[in-house]
């Protein structure tokens, strides 16, 4: 068994690798990095990055699975399960747990690259689910280049900071929504609200080990 992850960083390398084992995968798990990727979906809109991403995907036949770590490429994934029930966008699962919810829910983001990416996928799943989803929108992109720079607790404490300040703000809210991979840590910093902080990695992880044993 095989769940090949294919991202656009080389930082969520260990924390996938990490993960699948304490999920306990008994299988095998490979990493594809093409940073390329998000870098022109950004630049010219997802997609621009279609048929490169169409290409990588066909080079990972033996794969039971294929979980893509990328929240702004998710739509293009989303449309080739259609044909390849093996391909997982990673907030998915996260966004349908988001929706089972419902209320007001607070999406967090740091690139404006993968809000209509991430709210279409939210209104949608809670459509499909038949509840009621107010978003609120918090765009922290001024962070981001934290984590460029590979400064992870520095960018995990100021998204925290951003969402405590929306809280404060909206205490109506009934669940915040990490809506990136790469903002899993800030969840730590911010265990001690009463609101639940929701996170795709182990969500999308759980996803792929049944679509690889399915």
């Amino acid at each position: 068994m095989k769940i090949t992850c294919l991202h656009t960083a080389d930082v969520h390398i260990a924390t996938f690798d990490a993960l699948f084992a304490e999920a306990g995968f008994d299988g095998t798990v490979d990493h594809i990095v093409r940073t390329d990727l998000l870098a022109r979906a950004r630049d010219q809109g997802a997609e621009a990055a279609r048929a490169d991403l169409r290409q990588a995907i066909a080079a990972l036949g033996d794969a039971d699975a294929v979980l893509c770590s990328c929240s702004t490429l998710g739509p293009l994934i989303d449309d080739m399960a259609q044909a390849d029930p093996r391909l997982l966008r990673i907030d998915r699962p996260l966004m349908e747990r988001a929706a089972r919810a419902g209320g007001k829910v607070l999406v967090v983001l740091c690139l404006e690259s993968t809000r209509r990416a991430t709210s279409d996928l939210l209104n949608r799943v809670a459509a499909e689910a038949g509840r009621d989803v107010q978003q609120e929108l918090l765009l922290c992109a001024e962070v981001w280049p934290l984590f460029e720079a590979g400064q992870a607790s520095a960018f995990s404490s100021a998204i925290a900071a951003r969402v405590r300040q929306a809280l404060a703000d909206s205490p109506d809210t009934s669940a915040v929504v990490l809506a990136q991979a790469s903002m899993m840590g800030a969840a730590d910093h911010l265990a001690d609200i009463t609101v639940p902080v929701l996170s795709s990695p182990q969500l999308a992880v759980d996803r792929a080990m049944e679509i690889a044993r399915s």
